[in-house]
């Protein structure tokens, strides 16, 4: 029985040795050094524009132009602003309007900020334009340090300057007349009451200074005539008490009064 399963196993070897003696091999490719150096030498020629000996010429490709499109220019619109059919003018800082070119000139009127008022003349040397008068019929000076003037100017009159105005002189009222009929009524207790009174005699007194051994004590007004008072006295000793009316001129002589309490 062994023998038989040993002669099995060598008819075995046997038949896989001779299957892979008889299998063919199969060779090993070699690149074709003279095809690729062929190859690489086309390429060349080709890009510079040479055909390889024996060979036709490539038909080149086109040049391809890339197309830019035009700039597009914008052209801003130019708002035209129109020019006044007579001068006008505005101011930036509040400016007075007057009957003249200068503060000598009464004033009438004023140009504010955000007003126009129409040119009707000028006087270049002293810088001043001739207005309606924003505020009033007529016209008047505006000074044209602060003033913009929009329109034609060349065709407007050349103003005479007027005649400075004569100041009006303020008449220096009169000292007023002195009062009469000064009496001191006094009433000797712990303290000396007194009550004066006096006629007014003048129309343009501011007041009346009431005095107590010349020195002022009291100011009354105008038309008032009469002042009481409680004060300390010295018994036997006589208190000269006065009074006179006084303005912006000056005072009036006073009148005089003594009393005493014993």
């Amino acid at each position: 029985m062994k023998k038989k399963i040993l002669l099995i196993l060598s008819a075995a070897l046997l038949f896989t040795t001779a299957c892979i003696l008889t299998a063919p091999v199969q060779p090993t490719e070699v690149p074709n050094v003279n095809s690729s150096i062929a190859t690489s030498v086309a390429l060349t020629l080709a890009a510079s524009g040479q055909a390889p000996p024996g060979a036709a010429m490539p038909t080149p490709l086109p040049t391809m132009t890339a197309s830019i499109p035009p700039t597009i220019t914008f052209t801003p619109t130019i708002a035209l602003t129109a020019t006044p059919s007579v001068p006008m003018v505005s101011v930036s800082v509040n400016t007075n309007c007057r009957t003249g070119p200068g503060k000598v000139y009464g004033y009438i009127g004023a140009l504010l900020i955000g007003e126009k008022a129409e040119v009707v003349g000028k006087h270049t040397s002293s810088n001043y334009w001739i207005i309606k008068n924003p505020d009033a019929n007529g016209t008047c000076w505006l000074w044209g340090y602060y003033a913009t003037v929009a329109g034609n100017t060349a065709n407007l009159q050349e103003y005479i300057v007027p005649p400075t105005p004569t100041p009006t002189l303020t008449p220096t009222p009169a000292i007023p007349l002195a009062p009469s009929n000064f009496v001191v009524n006094h009433v000797c207790g712990a303290t000396m009451q007194v009550t004066i009174t006096w006629t007014d005699n003048s129309n343009n007194e501011t007041g009346f200074n009431v005095y107590q051994d010349s020195v002022l004590e009291h100011t009354a007004g105008e038309n008032i005539t009469t002042v009481s008072d409680d004060i300390p006295f010295v018994a036997g000793t006589p208190i000269e008490f006065s009074v006179a009316a006084f303005n912006g001129t000056g005072e009036s002589a006073r009148q005089v009064a003594s009393v005493t309490c014993p």
